[in-house]
């Protein structure tokens, strides 16, 4: 008679093993403490998400021309001594990083220009290490050039016409 109870409750330690429970858990609401606050830049156009009005034609001067690059992928790059160009000079383009120097040749027909044999200096370059993987990106990538009707800059555009790079033009320096 002892383990009549243990033979009671073991029905009971069964069935409730074998029921299926729901648990309901509460979330937290996430918030930042304390709050944060952010900056919200002012745009101006172009960007990224807009459309730019382009000329349907590049000039004679394109292939003697030298461009410093203003942003990349919606990212600002670093202006002065730092800051990285590209020169174009009949089939072959050369340019610097903002720290390493690169060169390649590129065929151009009207719009469409294709680049190839990119090569790239591989000088340590900690602080500007993601400038120049945007800059690498967007010469690779780019499949067509355009300039843009308000500021004259040149726009580098991927296969789909998406915006990569928008560059200025800077002067060629004779001799070089």
């Amino acid at each position: 008679m002892k383990h009549y109870w243990v033979w009671m409750l073991l029905p009971f330690c069964l069935w409730s093993c074998s029921t299926e429970r729901t648990l309901t858990v509460k979330k937290p609401i996430p918030s930042a403490v304390p709050p944060v606050k952010a900056r919200v830049m002012q745009v101006g156009e172009p960007t990224t998400t807009s459309e730019i009005k382009v000329y349907g034609y590049i000039p004679d001067s394109f292939e003697n021309s030298a461009w410093q690059f203003m942003q990349v992928n919606g990212h600002r790059l670093a202006t002065g001594d730092l800051a990285p160009v590209i020169r174009f000079t009949y089939g072959q383009l050369s340019g610097t990083t903002g720290c390493n120097v690169y060169n390649a040749r590129y065929h151009r027909d009207g719009l469409w220009l294709n680049v190839f044999a990119l090569k790239m200096g591989i000088q340590p370059c900690d602080s500007l290490l993601e400038q120049q993987m945007l800059i690498h990106t967007a010469i690779s990538q780019v499949r067509s050039v355009r300039i843009i009707q308000s500021n004259n800059y040149l726009a580098l555009l991927d296969a789909n016409n998406k915006l990569l790079a928008e560059l200025k033009p800077v002067k060629v320096k004779e001799g070089s």
